[in-house]
């Protein structure tokens, strides 16, 4: 009997050490076969099968968008549609290692994820300020959706389920917004929960966007007619096509009556007088204040529609039907006569040789046309410019009229003294460049300037301009620009009249 219980007690012994080896075995063949099936898929091979699908969906998205960029489809030697065979091409080089789960929701190409309307894109077009006010020479609001104007209060409320809060902005609708004699307009942006102000309730409902600017300021003057006014306003309704509705403060009708070719081509609605109207006019899409990137500069890459200055003056000469689009080309026409328009100011800054300069330019080889612009005689004086390869003038708005020549004609600018340099370029040299102009500029000396009839050749006029410009441009125009006439001395001026004749062979 006690040998049975020890035999017993043994195989206890035993079995619990088997059971324990057993355990030990059976672990260690399941980390070796987890080892072994993770191998046959290697780190490497991961990335490469992922990478794969990402780049054959970036490559079938591009080409996608640039055949739907191109507006056709071709078609491959099958029958079968480009689209239809970059798929077929390109599907057969996906990995089959994609999941079921995958298979069932593809990822989308590239190209379809830029058109696909996005909630986070709307959202962020939503949150995006209404008015930017960090321009140091403009203010400018734009709002879509419902915008509601009421003219006599000067106010535009722009209503929005999605404005977390009341906001207010005080804007001067006009390119300069130092003018103190522009009023402002109150912009407002109110959440439509009941908790704001009374809103406005439409009286007049309109389809079409409008743009709210103001007149006055320095318009009246041909310069900034283009610069502050007509300029701004191509670039801000011009992509409408003629299918947004001006609403105008501080109006004035012998302005309007002057330009109206031009404001007639950019909108086909009726003027609103915004000063004078008890009306709450609404319009889904509402601009406040004109675009504006520079004086007489259109930088194409913030332009709607990438607009430049060439598009501009190609708008002109259609509104003003004007025929020629390109100067005369020497080269071609070796015998004709180029025209050259001397502009003949009849106050400050004229010249006051005007028989002799033309005898110099005829004996150059120029056919000399001499005149000036009558107030209010846009058109007119468009044809003549026009008709013409080159204009030269003392700086001034007439030269203004350079939007009207045609493409490569020649621009001579003839600066006054004393250091006037910078503002004739800003003025005239930048702007010319951009309307595909050529531009030569002619600095003339103290002997040249009237100047000297009325001071002293030794007075800080001649000796320090810039003890003048320091005092501003008032004072500093008082003297320069306000005093001065131009005795132009034919001789040294005759070599820009040559380099304007080898401008005109090329």
């Amino acid at each position: 009997m006690g040998y049975e219980k020890t035999v017993v007690r043994n195989l206890s012994r035993f079995e619990a050490r088997k059971l324990g080896l057993a355990l030990l075995v059976g672990c260690c063949v399941v980390i070796l076969t987890y080892f072994i099936s993770m191998s046959e898929t290697s780190v490497d091979q991961q990335p490469s099968v992922a990478y794969r699908v990402r780049n054959t969906e970036a490559v079938e998205g591009k080409i996608r968008l640039q055949n739907q960029e191109r507006g056709r489809k071709t078609e491959d030697q099958h029958g079968n549609t480009a689209d239809e065979s970059v798929h077929r091409k390109n599907s057969s080089t996906i990995p089959h290692s994609i999941t079921k789960e995958e298979k069932r929701e593809p990822k989308q190409p590239e190209a379809e994820k830029i058109h696909a309307p996005k909630r986070e894109d709307r959202m962020i077009q939503m949150m995006k300020p209404i008015c930017d006010l960090n321009n140091p020479r403009t203010e400018f609001c734009e709002m879509k959706g419902d915008v509601r104007i009421h003219g006599k209060s000067s106010s535009v409320v722009f209503v929005s389920p999605h404005q977390p809060r009341e906001e207010q902005w005080k804007v001067v609708p006009y390119v300069r917004k130092q003018m103190e004699n522009i009023p402002k307009v109150t912009v407002r942006a109110a959440p439509n929960d009941g908790a704001s102000a009374i809103l406005p309730r439409c009286t007049v409902n309109q389809a079409v966007p409008a743009i709210v600017f103001a007149l006055g300021g320095f318009t009246g003057n041909y310069y900034h007619d283009f610069t502050d006014v007509l300029l701004p306003l191509f670039l801000t309704a011009r992509q409408f096509d003629g299918d947004v509705q001006f609403l105008i403060t501080n109006i004035q009708p012998w302005w309007l009556l002057k330009y109206q070719p031009i404001i007639k081509r950019l909108t086909r609605y009726e003027l609103v007088d915004l000063d004078h109207s008890d009306e709450v006019l609404c319009h889904p899409h509402v601009l406040v204040g004109l675009r504006f990137h520079n004086d007489l500069i259109i930088e194409p890459a913030q332009a709607p529609n990438a607009y430049s200055m060439l598009d501009f003056t190609e708008f002109l000469r259609g509104t003003y039907s004007l025929p020629r689009d390109h100067a005369i080309s020497l080269r071609e026409h070796p015998t004709k006569k180029p025209r050259l328009l001397v502009v003949e100011r009849k106050g400050k800054r004229r010249f006051t040789n005007v028989p002799e300069i033309v005898r110099m330019a005829e004996a150059s080889g120029f056919e000399v046309v001499r005149t000036d612009a009558k107030f209010g005689d846009v058109a007119g004086f468009a044809s003549v410019v026009n008709s013409c390869d080159a204009i030269m003038g003392v700086h001034g708005a007439g030269l203004t009229n350079f939007v009207f020549l045609p493409k490569n004609a020649v621009l001579i600018q003839i600066v006054p003294c004393c250091e006037l340099e910078g503002m004739a370029s800003h003025t005239f040299r930048f702007p010319s460049s951009d309307a595909g102009l050529h531009y030569l500029e002619y600095n003339i000396t103290v002997e040249e300037s009237t100047l000297l009839d009325l001071y002293p050749r030794d007075h800080p006029v001649f000796t320090d301009p810039q003890s003048l410009h320091r005092q501003g441009f008032f004072k500093m125009g008082d003297v320069y620009l306000a005093k001065q006439n131009v005795r132009l001395d034919v001789n040294r001026f005759r070599p820009f009249l040559l380099k304007t004749m080898d401008l005109l062979r090329q």
